[in-house]
């Protein structure tokens, strides 16, 4: 998790005279940490969310300022403090004009105020966000892996603001390259910096963490539709700056909404069964929600054995000839289904004679020992298949 510049700025403007002067709309920007930036030499060390503080000693004229703050946003500052005194009078309006036009805060404070108490007010927030951030990541893991025991989550998200009695959606997402793979341990901080500072804008109990390489995503009081919507969002993102050489793209998925902390895990599953199966049939950067699912929701809540059971004795064998003599009868059954059941429209699209779509079905008929199209037994293959697909 991380705290924000209009949360920093709330905060010690109440202590300390600082004044917003430029780029208001820039204040959801992430805050990470501070630095002293005196010169352009200086700004090329940010590495990006943090506050620049400049006092202008190292400038030789105004337009070195708007130089320096130039290249701040360029490296991604989360915005620049400006202490007014002898080396800097006031701030040009060329350089308002440009924190306006950018988003990029600009804040003054008079000589009088020492930067050193403004930059101590702000890093005290930012640790404390960031303990905030460990125990909420950890109260949210043992929500989602051990529901059962409230005790280990419930009072910690209750003292972090979270309310036992609102509603949460939670969704999961998993994050590939163009060359098929995870992005790797720095990729994947920015990605999850990144994702943070998206989902948190004007919700700031919206909670991001990263598990085995996956981005989970909490939404507090938001329906699984507006999630979706988020999500969609979030996909245009991820094809954008800064990413856009990577080639990413994701499978998502989202659980129910759900009424209570104690039913985290409940959301938490659903959401890793509807983004595996998202995966399992390729959908990728398309967000999909377990209320979407139809039939599928009904599946889901049945115990794996079961489905395992159902799915074993009714094409299990079909499977398993595949696997011994190297035939593709499964597959062959699951595109027939997928057509409609039409012998033509299998013949013309999987370019075979409809004497070969004939002998198949005879053939699968036979191993799995069931007629293919008799109403009863299409509808079990077709479970079967449904089946497949989650398991």
């Amino acid at each position: 998790m991380a705290v924000t510049l209009r949360q920093l700025y709330e905060d010690v403007k109440t202590k300390e005279d600082i004044t917003l002067v430029a780029g208001e709309q820039g204040l959801d920007h992430t805050v990470r940490w501070v630095h002293m930036v005196e010169g352009t030499e200086i700004s090329s060390f940010l590495e990006g969310d943090e506050v620049a503080f400049t006092t202008g000693i190292a400038l030789k004229d105004m337009e070195g300022l708007l130089e320096l703050a130039v290249l701040n946003q360029k490296r991604q500052a989360a915005g620049m403090v400006v202490n007014l005194g002898p080396y800097i009078k006031e701030i040009p309006a060329e350089v308002l004009a440009f924190g306006n036009e950018n988003g990029f805060p600009i804040f003054s404070a008079p000589w009088r105020v020492h930067m050193a108490n403004i930059m101590r007010e702000f890093t005290r927030q930012i640790l404390l966000d960031d303990m905030r951030g460990l125990e909420v990541e950890a109260a949210l893991k043992n929500a989602f892996f051990l529901p059962d025991h409230t005790e280990l989550y419930l009072p910690v998200l209750k003292k972090h603001g979270y309310k036992p009695e609102w509603l949460y959606c939670v969704t999961v997402i998993e994050i590939w390259d163009r060359e098929g793979l995870r992005p790797k341990p720095e990729l994947l901080k920015k990605l999850v910096h990144f994702s943070s500072d998206f989902f948190r804008v004007r919700q700031r109990y919206t909670a991001v963490i990263e598990n085995e390489g996956d981005i989970i995503v909490l939404f507090c009081n938001m329906t699984e539709e507006q999630a979706e919507g988020r999500m969609s969002d979030f996909t245009k993102k991820l094809h954008g700056r800064p990413f856009s050489d990577f080639g990413l793209s994701c499978y998502m998925g989202s659980g129910s909404t759900v009424g209570g902390a104690y039913r985290l895990g409940e959301s938490f599953e659903q959401a890793e069964r509807v983004k595996s199966l998202q995966k399992k049939r390729g959908q990728k950067n398309t967000p999909l929600s377990y209320s979407r699912m139809g039939a599928y929701k009904l599946f889901l809540s049945l115990k794996e054995e079961v489905r395992e059971e159902y799915y074993t004795e009714t094409l299990g064998c079909l499977e398993k000839y595949d696997h011994i003599n190297e035939t593709d009868y499964l597959y062959f059954l699951k595109k027939f289904f997928e057509l409609g059941c039409s012998t033509q429209e299998a013949a013309a699209r999987l370019h075979l004679h409809r004497n070969s779509v004939a002998y198949k079905l005879r053939k699968i008929e036979e191993i799995i020992q069931m007629p293919v199209n008799e109403p009863y037994s299409r509808t079990k293959i077709m479970i079967a298949l449904m089946l497949q697909e989650i398991q």
